[in-house]
C-alpha cells in the first residue's frame, strides 16, 4: 500500500519533486506515516527529497492536523494515560476497592471510555454498556460506574484537560468544519482510513 501510494505522489510531481513537500497526507496511523516516508527514501535512491507532511488520522493520541503550518483550535490538551488512571483509580478507592484493584479497574474503564467516545455513546450510558465479557466485578459494579459517569466530566474540567478520543473528536470535526469554509490550497491526499471513527469520516467526506 505505501509503496503504491509513494509511486502515486511521486508520479504527480513528475520532474519537480520540490512540490512533494507541499502536499499534506492524512493516513489511519503514526505506523502507516512510518512506512510512507520511508517508501519515499527508498524511491529516492540517495538523492535528497523532501517530503510531505504526513500526519496519522486514526489514532486516540493522533497530533493536530495542520493547516498552512498551524491550526488554531480552542480544544485543551488531552489528560496523560497516568493521570487518567489514578483520577479514575481514586474514584474506584472511593468505592471501597483497593487501590491495586481500584487502578486495575481504572485501565479497564479508560480503555471503554476511548470506546464510548469515539463512538459518540453518552457518558451517562455508561451503567448501562459494561459489556458482558468484562470480568463479574464490573457487571456488580453498575452503581459505582454511573457515579463515575457523574463525576468524571467534572474532573476533567477541573484539569483543563479532556479525554484524548473526545479530543481527537473535536479537532477533527473542527478541522472538517474549517475546511468547508475555506479549503486549504496545497494538495490534501487521505488514504488507507476506512472511515469507521465517525469524526474521520466526516473529515474524509470533505476531503
Amino acid at each position: 500500500f505505501v509503496e503504491a501510494l509513494a509511486a502515486g505522489l511521486l508520479a504527480e510531481v513528475g520532474a519537480a519533486p520540490e512540490r512533494l513537500a507541499d502536499a499534506l497526507v492524512l493516513l489511519p496511523t503514526r505506523r502507516a506515516c512510518r512506512l510512507l516516508a520511508e517508501a519515499f527514501l527508498r524511491r529516492s535512491a540517495g538523492r535528497a527529497l523532501l517530503l510531505p507532511q504526513i500526519q496519522p488520522l486514526g489514532e486516540v493520541d493522533a497530533d493536530e492536523v495542520l493547516i498552512e503550518g498551524a491550526l488554531d483550535l480552542a480544544v485543551p490538551p488531552a489528560i496523560t494515560p497516568l493521570r487518567r488512571q489514578l483520577l479514575l483509580g481514586r474514584l474506584f478507592e472511593r468505592s471501597g476497592w483497593p487501590i491495586s484493584h481500584a487502578l486495575r479497574l481504572a485501565e479497564e474503564l479508560a480503555a471503554l471510555l476511548d470506546e464510548l467516545q469515539t463512538e459518540r455513546v453518552p457518558l451517562d450510558a455508561l451503567a448501562h454498556l459494561v459489556p458482558q465479557h468484562l470480568a463479574e466485578h464490573w457487571q456488580n459494579n453498575r452503581d459505582v460506574l454511573a457515579v463515575i459517569a457523574e463525576l468524571w466530566p467534572g474532573l476533567l474540567t477541573a484539569e483543563g484537560a479532556l479525554d484524548p478520543a473526545e479530543r481527537r473528536h473535536r479537532v477533527l470535526t473542527e478541522l472538517a468544519a474549517l475546511w468547508r469554509v475555506a479549503p486549504p490550497r496545497r494538495r490534501v491526499v487521505a488514504a488507507g482510513s476506512t472511515g469507521s471513527i465517525p469524526a474521520t469520516r466526516t473529515l474524509l467526506g470533505v476531503i
